[in-house]
């Protein structure tokens, strides 16, 4: 401990005795030592409120997420509802979802269905026939067969018919009258690219040798002659010629 004799000033430095004085080296008083006042505890500050979180704010927020999804759910139904109408629905569907349903509400729309099935087309025949009592023949078996049949009497108005409506077999009279003949009609069909698929079938009075001299030299794909019993002949052929296609 280092002070200062308040007598003589002289400086002082050693330690107190067992009763807590000092000697001055000097003049050689005896100095109390005065016990340091204690230090005062440090106390810590009080810290500043965290954040509370309230049962009431939180049952909020959870209310406002879900009202925002039911809005984006309802909001696609109707944009479903669109594509498969192909018009927008009318203002009094809720105005395009703006007021959104209750949480317990399901929105059924947002699953896609199946689209419905439709129905295949019956193959139909398109009968070439400028001869009355064959071509009604003809018809009366092919209805009989009920295979969906429509006869014209001559080239244009064949050429017209499956300008119209494409028939799945022509049934052709190569010696039809008129000013287009029928191997005219077969020249057309085979220079159109939307009808050179068309099976031709000859149903006529003109002498062909075989099914070959059809094909080869006539430009057909099947060949009936007429005669006793030819419109059965010509149904069986046709029948052949869907099962084929």
């Amino acid at each position: 401990m280092t002070g200062s004799c308040p007598r003589c000033k002289a400086p002082i430095t050693s330690t107190p005795d067992e009763q807590g004085f000092l000697l001055c080296p000097q003049c050689g008083v005896r100095l109390k030592v005065q016990a340091p006042a204690p230090a005062t505890p440090l106390v810590a500050a009080p810290s500043a409120p965290g954040p509370v979180f309230g049962w009431e704010a939180l049952q909020g927020d959870l209310q406002a997420l879900r009202a925002g999804q039911q809005q984006i759910l309802v909001s696609l139904a109707m944009v479903l509802k669109v594509l498969r109408a192909g018009a927008p629905p009318s203002t009094s569907e809720a105005a395009w979802g703006l007021d959104a349903p209750s949480p317990d509400s399901r929105v059924e729309d947002s699953v896609p269905t199946a689209p419905p099935r439709t129905r295949r087309r019956q193959k139909s025949v398109l009968l070439v026939d400028d001869d009355p009592e064959t071509r009604e023949a003809a018809v009366a078996a092919l209805g009989q067969a009920q295979v969906p049949v429509e006869a014209v009497a001559d080239g244009n108005s064949a050429l017209a018919t499956i300008a119209t409506e494409k028939p799945d077999v022509l049934v052709l009279e190569l010696d039809i009258a008129g000013v287009m003949s029928g191997r005219d009609v077969i020249n057309m069909i085979k220079a159109t690219m939307e009808w050179v698929d068309i099976p031709i079938l000859f149903y006529t009075r003109l002498p062909i040798k075989d099914q070959k001299e059809a094909r080869q030299i006539h430009g057909g794909d099947e060949y009936v002659a007429k005669g006793p019993g030819s419109a059965e002949a010509l149904v069986a052929r046709v029948i052949a010629v869907f099962q084929r296609a």
